[in-house]
């Protein structure tokens, strides 16, 4: 599996975006918001593939994924 990684830019605050990338080593998601031009965070939030605490929220984070690459697809941001 490869690294999944997309963003999308907010809607209200000027100058941020969501963050969300999926390992394509172990599964886990990392989601990050963030300035519109960074490119790395080191703060971010990891719920992982295996043995997750939050099981029902790794999988709406897996739907957020497929919803971002859509969004991404059907109305690219600059």
């Amino acid at each position: 599996m490869i690294d999944i990684e997309v963003e999308r830019i907010c809607d209200m605050r000027a100058g941020y975006k969501l963050h969300v990338l999926r390992s394509g080593v172990d599964g886990d998601i990392h989601i990050s918001v963030m300035s519109v031009d960074d490119r790395v965070s080191f703060q971010d939030v990891e719920f992982c593939a295996s043995a997750s605490q939050s099981p029902n929220t790794f999988k709406a984070l897996c739907e957020l994924v497929k919803a971002m690459q859509k969004d991404a697809e059907e109305r690219p941001q600059g």
